[in-house]
């Protein structure tokens, strides 16, 4: 990650492998039923994570975004709780990245597929990683559906969001030829952060963008006030965008109204 004299930062980053008791786990996420997390901990480094909370859960002291758990079980585990039929819809993943940079060397979002393609169950996938286009075959033979989230379309700015993560051109790309290939596919403009990325005309950019890639719906989502997430955007706000501090600010001071105040901004980016 850029520093403010323009350096790289050095990031240390730690793989523990372990193990799980539960794979599929039932979901409160709306339209949800199920969702498998293969991994715990993500190397992309978004400082805006939500999921972030979830570190003091891992018995590991590590700052979240250094580390990762690699359910060394995981395939086994699913695969017995698939003995027993399940119907609805599975999430991969609800709070990692299942395409995250380990998914090269373990291979267990590939394996889950493998495992899910008989079972009945519809698949949805969130990620941010073009390394999803491995599995497009195993998913064309499914009902699948994948999103990618992109948070901005501005490859600089989304390399100090989310450092570890596979540019958004990259995303786009990827979109495209999954489109391509017959898979529904969609963008999650996520999150929406006050003042930085929230302009009408590049919430319409990526609009538009993402219905050329192939996209079949466009979903927003403002930035949940976490202490966490609203402390990393802040220092970055200040560092590169000054200008920019008082509208965010502003926001967190009062995220009721600016939840309001997007949706009025949405609305207006779709007309433009």
């Amino acid at each position: 990650m850029p520093t403010r004299n323009g350096e790289r930062q050095t990031v240390v980053f730690k793989i523990y492998e372990t193990a799980c008791r539960s794979a599929l786990n039932r979901s409160r996420i709306p339209g949800i039923d199920y969702c498998l997390n293969p991994y715990t901990g993500c190397s992309h480094r978004c400082i805006y994570c939500y999921a972030s909370c979830m570190a003091r859960f891992s018995g590991h002291q590590e700052k979240w975004g250094s580390f990762v758990q690699v359910k060394t079980n995981f395939i086994e585990v699913l695969a017995a709780q698939l003995r027993r039929p399940k119907k609805g819809k599975v999430m991969l993943a609800s709070v990692t990245d299942a395409y995250q940079a380990i998914e090269r060397k373990y291979g267990l979002t590939q394996r889950c597929l493998e495992l899910l393609t008989p079972s009945g169950l519809e698949v949805s996938i969130l990620t941010k990683s073009d390394l999803v286009l491995r599995d497009a075959e195993l998913l064309k033979a499914m009902p699948a559906e994948v999103g990618f989230t992109i948070t901005t379309l501005d490859d600089k700015l989304a390399r100090l969001l989310e450092p570890g993560a596979p540019l958004p051109s990259r995303r786009l790309a990827a979109l495209e030829k999954l489109a391509r290939a017959g898979i529904r596919t969609w963008v999650f403009v996520a999150p929406v952060i006050p003042g930085l990325t929230d302009a009408p005309e590049d919430l319409a950019a990526i609009t538009k963008a993402a219905t050329r890639a192939g996209a079949q719906e466009v979903d927003f989502d403002p930035l949940n006030f976490y202490p966490a997430a609203v402390s990393g955007i802040r220092e970055l706000i200040s560092r590169y965008w000054p200008r920019a501090k008082s509208a965010f600010d502003h926001a967190c001071r009062h995220p009721a109204a600016y939840r309001q105040l997007l949706k009025e901004i949405i609305k207006h980016s779709k007309s433009c």
